[in-house]
Order: C-alpha cells, then structure tokens, then sequence
C-alpha cells in the first residue's frame, strides 16, 4: 500500500498537476508521513520543494517539526548526514515560499540541529520570509560569532554567513553593527566581503549605528564606519550628523602612534569632505571646521576645513572665513609670505564668495586693495566682492 501511494505520487511530482491544490497538499502529507525511512522522506520533501507550488508549504511545515521530533532517531554518520540534507532541502523551500508559519520551526533548526549549513540555511529562510520577530536573536547570534570563534571555526563561519544574509533581506537596523563587526572580523575574505556588500542594503537610515560605532571604537573602524555613513541612505542632515560627529572625535581623542595619528587625520578628511558633500550647514560645524583649518594635519586638511566653511554658508561659518582671510592679509602687510599662505588665501577668497554672505565683504575689499598680494589672489578677491549680493 505505501509503495503504491509513493508511485502515485512520483506521477504526480513528474507531471506537475496544478488542479486541486488543497487535496494534492493532502496527498503529499500522507506520503511523507508513510515513508518508510528517512532515504523515502527525503525524496518526497526534494519532490514537494521543486513543484514551486506554494500549496505545498504547510505540507513542508509539517514535515520540518517532523524531522525535529524525531531528529534522535538518526544515528549513523551516513543518517545524519541525510537528515541534515532533508532539513536544508525544507528550510529552503519554506524560505522561497515566504512560509511565515514555519518561522519558530526554522528557529528551533538553529537552536537543536547540530549541522552547520542545515542552520544556516534555516537563518536565511527567516531572512527571506522577512520574519521580522527573529531579527534581534539573529544579530545576536551574529554578534557572539563576531566575537570570537569556538573550536570549530568553520562550522561558526557557515552560520554567520548565514546570519549575514538574513540581516540583509531583513532590513532591520539593529543587524547593522554585528555585519559591521563581521566585515572587520575573523573571518575568512568570502565573508568578511559579503558583510561588506550587505551593510548598505541592512538600513535605509543606519545612522544611529554608525554614529555608536564612531564613538566607541578606535580609529580604523571609526573610519571604517564613516566610510558606510558616506554610501548610506539616510537624508544629508543625517549623515551630517555623524561627519561631525568623527570630526569633533578625531581633533579631541589623541593617538597612541603615527599609524593611528594618520588615521586619525584621514578620519578629519572624510567627515570634512562628508560635511562639504551634505552642504551641512549651521553653527555645529563652524568651530569644528575652524579647529582643522588652524591644527590640520596637512595642507590637505586645511583646505578641505575652508571647503567645508564656504558649502556651510552660515552667519557664523561666515565670520570665521572672514577673520582667516583678515589675518593672511595682515601677516602679508607685514611681509610673512610663503606659498602655503597663498595658497590658503585663495581658497578662502574662492569658499567665502561661495557664502554669498556680505559678512565676508570688508575683508576681500582689504585684499582687493592690498598691492603685496599677487595679481591673482588680487583678481580672485574682486571678483568675489562682484559676487557678493
């Protein structure tokens, strides 16, 4: 008798009849449940998972409680080897069938079935579900991985893996900083890139994350994670938040080396460019860009600090270029020359124009009219009083 209601449903598997999905349902339930062995499941559960007939998926439930009732019963090497196939076979058929029903069976696979891909395969069906009740259990099992591997690493990396894929399809920002950590983990490349990858897809907004990470963990990951607030989705003024955020942390936490020292200024110029890019404007940043402008590391940071003062275009960001070009064209009366300072007055002639704030006029008309500058930085600043409204 079950031999013959297996060949039966062998015909219908062959033929994909699609008409009267219920009973079919019913039919395929009672075919896994006479098998005779596990071989005899398995073969009925990789039949159900390539109809792609979503009827199928309480019938695959169903079979996956099942296969953890009764997962003590398969002792041998050989048995256990299948079981943990059959258990992929399903998770990812009720993954594909975004069978939300299934989602406390496919988690009871991640806490009980030994075998590393069946639950990371049971992971990433909850992430393609979009069950979004797992989301804070699988970031935390993320992020005890990410924190050191056990003795098995390997088997610790196929779940997080797992758990990397998930959080990505679940788009829940509180997955952000565990793939964060698991880019910069432990792991082997193949997975420390897939975190890459995914971490602009976890959170249209993931400010909030990246903010935390910039303010608790050291300079490589500062700017590692500034790096993501740059690519982000969050509005301008978000990600603003966070660019000032580095840049106030990068001028006032000190660093134990060189390596660390030019991080750290790498930091300042990212969130600089960061602040230009976002045209963040306002009071916040003024002091902040002012800082680098006079204690920058290089050359480079001191211009991007009278960028980020022009794209500013405040009242405040105002007056700080005006009292910088004030200051060059006193040092410049009174001989102290070079070709820095030239090239530190012409940007701040060009980003003051940029305000279009008539705060900035008296001292571009003090350049304007003072002979010891060059012809173009003279140029520079009477064109950019005609720019003035």
């Amino acid at each position: 008798m079950k031999r013959s209601l297996i060949l039966a449903a062998a015909f219908l598997f062959c033929t994909g009849a699609m008409a009267f999905a219920d009973e079919e349902a019913e039919v395929y339930r009672q075919i896994y449940m006479q098998a005779e062995g596990l071989s005899q499941k398995y073969a009925a559960v990789v039949n159900l998972a390539g109809l792609n007939d979503k009827s199928s998926a309480p019938v695959l439930s169903d079979a996956l409680r099942d296969l953890l009732a009764t997962q003590n019963s398969y002792r041998s090497p050989s048995e256990k080897e299948l079981y943990a196939r059959t258990v992929r076979v399903v998770s990812a058929a009720l993954g594909s069938y975004k069978y939300v029903d299934a989602a406390s069976s496919l988690w009871d696979v991640v806490q009980q079935v030994p075998d590393p891909l069946a639950r990371s395969e049971a992971i990433m069906a909850l992430g393609s579900m979009r069950a979004l009740d797992y989301s804070e259990r699988i970031s935390l099992l993320l992020q005890n991985l990410d924190i050191a591997p056990s003795n098995d690493r390997d088997s610790d990396e196929k779940v997080a893996y797992g758990c990397i894929i998930a959080l990505q399809k679940l788009k829940d920002p509180r997955g952000f900083a565990p793939v964060f950590y698991a880019a910069d983990g432990w792991y082997t490349q193949r997975v420390r890139q897939t975190a890459l990858a995914a971490l602009p897809n976890i959170a249209v907004d993931p400010t909030d994350p990246i903010k935390e990470i910039i303010r608790t963990e050291g300079p490589d990951r500062k700017l590692l994670a500034l790096r993501q607030n740059a690519i982000s989705g969050a509005t301008p003024a978000r990600k603003s938040e966070a660019a000032l955020l580095a840049l106030a942390l990068g001028q006032t936490q000190a660093s134990r080396d060189k390596s660390e020292e030019r991080t750290m200024a790498e930091l300042r110029k990212l969130a600089l460019r960061s602040l230009v890019s976002f045209k963040s404007a306002g009071a916040d940043s003024v002091a902040a860009d002012q800082h680098s402008y006079d204690n920058g590391y290089d050359d480079e940071e001191r211009l991007l600090a009278l960028q980020a003062l022009g794209a500013n275009g405040s009242d405040e960001a105002a007056a700080s270029l005006r009292e910088i070009i004030l200051e060059l064209d006193r040092d410049q009366r009174s001989g102290v020359t070079d070709e820095t300072r030239n090239r530190m007055a012409k940007a701040a002639i060009e980003n003051a124009a940029l305000t279009k704030n008539k705060a900035v006029k008296p001292a571009l008309i003090a350049v304007s009219l003072n002979d010891k500058w060059s012809g173009g930085i003279i140029l520079a600043a009477q064109n950019a009083v005609k720019a003035m409204p």
